[in-house]
């Protein structure tokens, strides 16, 4: 298990919260900043600001610094606090606790979010491989730009965390979706690249479709490798949504698929939801 990191909580919590768990997991505690390293973290626990525009900020931060990796984000609120909740889940936050509730209830949620997340079956892979070398052909192609595979997890939340994100949908032998998101910074920098011209000559028209571009590649060459296979597919025109924390639906009981990748030490994901018929 990796580090629970206590965000800006008070020792009187990060005392109960070590209490809470006991030797189940390794606690370290920091302030807030704006980009925070969380290579080595599992889990964050924050704690409310004073008021809800700051608690939103500090998710969101967070959240953009969790680079799509699935890490839970668990906000203690600890003052007398009306706004909605589900404020809070859509700025970023996985969960949203309460100092009042049974402290059995604190423990079984928390230790809950530490239950590693499933890895890919070597079944999964077969179809999984073409997609994570075609992302890294098409960039290297298309933008002359090295990306590196660093991780991938299933995932059930179909919230996207970025800032846009391609979707292409897929049907024929298997049926799914198949999305890539980026950060706004990292798109303009590809899309830049991909026109061969200055990051200043990038408008966000340029940037919705160039993502869109770019999705289309990475599916239809994945296709090409996947002929034959029980996941071959066929492709739909692709399309781009734009904004912050953005959902994407996927068929019911397919297995998604979250890769991320790392090009200029800026991380982008690729998703994948496929389902055989």
């Amino acid at each position: 298990m990796s580090d629970i990191l206590l965000v800006d909580c008070s020792p009187k919590m990060t005392q109960a919260i070590t209490k809470l768990l006991g030797d189940t997991a390794k606690l370290r505690s920091a302030a807030f900043e704006e980009k925070m390293n969380l290579d080595d973290c599992g889990m964050i626990i924050l704690a409310s600001a004073s008021d809800h525009d700051t608690i939103v900020h500090h998710i969101r931060k967070l959240r953009y610094s969790c680079n799509f990796r699935d890490i839970p984000i668990i906000l203690i609120k600890q003052n007398e606090n009306h706004n909605p909740v589900q404020t809070y889940i859509i700025a970023g936050a996985t969960e949203v606790l309460d100092l009042g509730i049974p402290t059995a209830a604190y423990r079984q949620i928390i230790q809950g979010y530490m239950i590693p997340g499933r890895q890919p079956l070597a079944a999964e892979m077969k179809y999984l491989n073409p997609f994570i070398q075609n992302t890294q052909i098409v960039l290297e192609t298309m933008a002359s730009m090295e990306s590196s595979f660093l991780e991938v997890y299933f995932s059930n939340d179909f919230r996207i965390f970025g800032d846009i994100s391609g979707i292409i949908g897929l049907s024929g032998a298997s049926e799914g979706t198949v999305v890539v998101t980026f950060y706004w910074d990292l798109a303009r920098m590809i899309i830049a690249e991909m026109m061969n011209v200055g990051e200043d000559e990038i408008n966000a028209d340029l940037i919705h479709d160039g993502v869109g571009e770019l999705i289309n590649m990475i599916a239809g060459s994945t296709k090409k490798d996947l002929v034959g296979s029980p996941y071959h597919f066929e492709l739909s025109l692709p399309s781009v949504v734009v904004g912050h924390g953005h959902q994407i639906g996927h068929p019911e009981n397919a297995s998604i698929a979250v890769m991320i990748f790392d090009v200029a030490g800026s991380a982008f994901a690729l998703q994948v939801g496929l389902k055989p018929k």
